[in-house]
């Protein structure tokens, strides 16, 4: 790593030699405004490459990095296997009633299309890994253009090379793009980067449709971006205060689009079966919201009013009524898409979602990439706002702080979001890291080294943190601290595939294996619409002999299942010394539960009910 950072200096300075510094915010030489796929190819090769070598073993044996991207894929089978669009039920997860999911069909498109136009070629199995490569691998390339796009738009190609291979030093992002990973997340962030593009464009028309239509349909594909949607609409309502002849152009674009595609996309991917008022996915009441926020917005560039403090009276006035109308008809709402789970769920499964917490929450140097990573990004957007050339492009940089800022902000409350402060970042950090290695070309050698080295700590604040945090550390005493990847599931795949299909319980994030890897059911899995069954799964866990078997029964369950090396799991068994857990841990089984040796070698520990 310390190399790959030398090696990054190195180029930047090769880059931008001495004497070639331009102001930062000039607009690039007539010269230098050209295509930019050569560095984005160039970029997307490198980091492609290195991707799929990295990942080479779990790629062969189909070793998911998130349960959620195993049932992915389960949830692309069944429908190529003739499930209905509008029906996003797993069947074989609390059965028989099934789980119905939040997801949306727009990110089960491109994987589909993959394994059917591969599968008469390479055949089913081929088909499906080369889409567990393809479509990160195509995520990262749409993300690395639209950046790529802004650098060049506003600077040069090289200002793009550096933008695109910054994404090699933020593990927030490069893992959302990594292969095997086909859960929805690498799409939001491209379409994330897609309002930011429509956010840097020159008419209002076009950039507010950009922006409407790429936030309708990260929306589509999951509530948890509406905090950033918020973010776009604050700033194309600031838009129109700032400059009052534009007569709100850009908010009104944006929100018709958005209400609009938001529209389009829920009959498109969700029909008119379900118009219930879910907190966890766009529903009526938030196509209510858009809807009232497009009429307020139109009524205002109507009504165009010169005094700002009218403006900014009426913009409060619709943003407010957009909250009131959430609030009034979907009160379950207000603590969140979480606000009714089941209480021992918030116990003991919510907190373990660590992508879904706070950085605090996170281990010492993910926690210090998350906050410090975006920091150069901040502070060169904070320049370019500051010492743009010409000066109208001020204005630009600084809505592009703003949404950076928030989105860093937004990116500290929830773990997973904060690649998107990344990749907002990508563009100024380049020009601020290329400002810094022309200044420090006037410095002693002395100052060189310790601003290199400061540098190097910025761009990866994880490292240090984490070599600090390998000296205070305690040990580890070695008992629980594993994870699922200590245990095999391909060589307990082919066992259990044999049995007749039956129910499961197993620990919930284990799950979505067995699923994508068999044909057997299992009670439940860590996804909060099986709420009911997910409670089930914990209290039998917890339970003492005989009403852990009550809930198996209930659950028509005949088999259990656990990695003992997992560390969630000693968390049961430490909480209830007397639970089913604890006693399948230590080796003391009740007596209607018998070991079965179904897997050797595989690290999992099965047993059947027998009486």
């Amino acid at each position: 790593m310390a190399a790959a950072q030398a090696g990054g200096l190195s180029l930047m300075a090769t880059l931008y030699p001495s004497g070639a510094e331009r102001p930062v915010g000039a607009a690039p030489r007539r010269h230098q405004t050209q295509s930019f796929w050569r560095p984005v190819l160039l970029s997307w090769l490198l980091l492609a490459a290195a991707l799929i070598a990295l990942k080479a073993p779990q790629i062969a044996a189909m070793q998911f990095g998130d349960p959620d991207d195993a049932l992915r894929l389960v949830q692309v089978r069944d429908l190529l296997a003739g499930q209905s669009w509008f029906d996003l039920h797993q069947y074989r997860v609390a059965a028989p009633e099934g789980v119905a999911m939040h997801w949306s069909r727009l990110v089960d498109v491109p994987i589909a299309a993959v394994i059917l136009l591969l599968k008469p070629l390479l055949g089913i199995h081929l088909a499906e890994l080369s889409a567990l490569v393809a479509v990160p691998m195509l995520t990262l390339l749409c993300a690395l253009a639209l950046v790529g796009r802004l650098a060049v738009r506003h600077f040069d190609r090289e200002i793009a090379m550096l933008a695109c291979l910054s994404f090699a030093l933020a593990i927030p992002l490069l893992w959302q793009f990594t292969p095997l990973r086909i859960d929805h997340h690498g799409w939001q962030i491209v379409l994330a980067l897609a309002a930011l593009n429509g956010l840097h464009a020159v008419g209002a028309r076009t950039g507010g449709a950009v922006i409407g239509l790429a936030l309708a349909a990260t929306l589509a594909i999951s509530i948890e971006g509406l905090p950033l949607a918020a973010l776009f609409l604050v700033v194309c309502g600031f838009r129109g205060l700032r400059a009052p002849e534009a007569r709100f152009d850009w908010l009104q674009s944006a929100t018709v689009t958005l209400a609009a595609g938001s529209a389009v996309l829920f009959l498109a991917t969700r029909g008119i079966g379900d118009l219930a008022q879910h907190c966890d996915q766009v529903s009526p009441v938030h196509l209510a919201m858009f809807a009232w926020t497009a009429l307020g917005a139109a009524a205002l560039r109507l009504a165009a009013p010169r005094q700002p403090a009218v403006s900014l009276g009426a913009l409060a006035v619709i943003g407010a009524s957009a909250l009131a109308i959430l609030l009034t008809a979907a009160p379950q709402c207000r603590g969140g898409g979480f606000a009714e789970l089941d209480p021992l769920v918030l116990r003991f499964w919510l907190p373990s979602v660590a992508e879904g917490m706070p950085f605090w929450h996170a281990r010492p140097h993910l926690a210090a990439v998350i906050v410090a990573g975006p920091l150069i990004g901040l502070i060169g957007a904070w320049r370019l706002w500051r010492e743009a050339e010409p000066a109208e492009q001020r204005p630009i940089w600084g809505d592009h702080l703003f949404v950076l800022f928030g989105a860093w902000v937004i990116g500290m409350m929830v773990a997973r979001a904060s690649a998107t402060a990344f990749v907002f970042a990508a563009v100024p950090a380049a020009v601020q890291v290329a400002h810094w290695v022309n200044t420090l070309r006037k410095a002693s050698p002395g100052k060189r080294i310790v601003a290199y080295v400061g540098m190097a700590a910025l761009l990866v604040p994880g490292i240090p943190v984490a070599v600090a945090a390998s000296f205070v550390a305690p040990k580890a005493d070695g008992s629980g601290t594993g994870s699922a990847a200590s245990c095999h599931f391909d060589r307990a795949a082919a066992a259990l595939d044999r049995l007749p299909p039956t129910d499961i319980l197993v620990p919930l994030d284990m799950g979505p294996d067995i699923l994508v890897r068999t044909h057997q059911r299992v009670v439940a899995t860590g996804h909060h619409r099986g709420s009911a069954a997910m409670h089930d799964v914990i209290a039998a866990f917890l339970a003492p002999s005989a009403e852990a078997r009550a809930i198996m029964q209930a659950r028509h369950a005949t088999m259990v299942m656990i990695c003992p090396a997992v560390s969630r799991q000693s968390v049961y068994a430490k909480v209830a010394p007397d639970g089913l857990m604890a006693r399948l841990v230590a080796n003391r089984p009740p007596e209607w539960l018998a070991p079965v040796d179904l897997a050797p070698g595989s690290g999992l520990q099965f047993w059947q009910v027998v009486r």
